[in-house]
């Protein structure tokens, strides 16, 4: 249920999406989706709260580290598993419906999560460290959110990704 829900406020758009919709979509009445989840808020919650634990993996790691090239690339690495793995539809979702989601608490905790990695990813102070490290992140979740305008299969569009965001987060190591 919450795959299917997740799909839905991804291409749908999450203030568009009703706990209806996706009762509808998943075969099920809307009444066993409140059996499990009070509200779609509780619902998108839910998945967030799954994904937590493995982001807050990756950002200890990068911090278990020192600051360098190296560990950047490996960083954005783990983050590109998390996107290609069971956490992806969760963190596509989240990019694609920002400012839908800003007043909902696990979104925004989801969103400081999410500004510690970018922060572990800067190349240095100021606005062009911390934005090279945002992109990355960005590029990395694009190859999920948008297939269909970038083309090319999957594995290809993740490949260009990672190449991107390598380019942002470690230029003196980009080929």
């Amino acid at each position: 249920m919450r795959a299917i829900a997740l799909k839905m406020f991804t291409e749908q758009g999450y203030e568009l999406t009703s706990l209806t919709q996706v009762a509808k979509q998943a075969g099920v009445t809307r009444q066993a989706v409140l059996h499990h989840f009070a509200n779609k808020e509780e619902l998108l919650t839910s998945s967030y709260e799954e994904l937590l634990p493995a982001l807050d993996a990756v950002i200890e790691s990068a911090r278990a580290h020192p600051p360098s090239a190296a560990t950047r690339i490996r960083t954005v690495e783990e983050f590109d598993a998390l996107v290609r793995g069971e956490h992806g539809a969760s963190l596509v979702c989240a990019q694609v419906n920002e400012h839908a989601l800003r007043g909902l608490a696990a979104a925004r905790t989801l969103q400081q999560r999410l500004g510690d990695l970018i922060r572990a990813l800067a190349t240095g102070e100021g606005p062009e460290g911390v934005m090279r490290g945002r992109l990355a992140l960005s590029a990395v979740v694009m190859a999920s959110a948008r297939g269909r305008e970038l083309g090319g299969r999957q594995a290809e569009r993740h490949a260009a990704a990672l190449a991107v965001a390598r380019s942002l987060i470690a230029p003196e190591t980009a080929s």
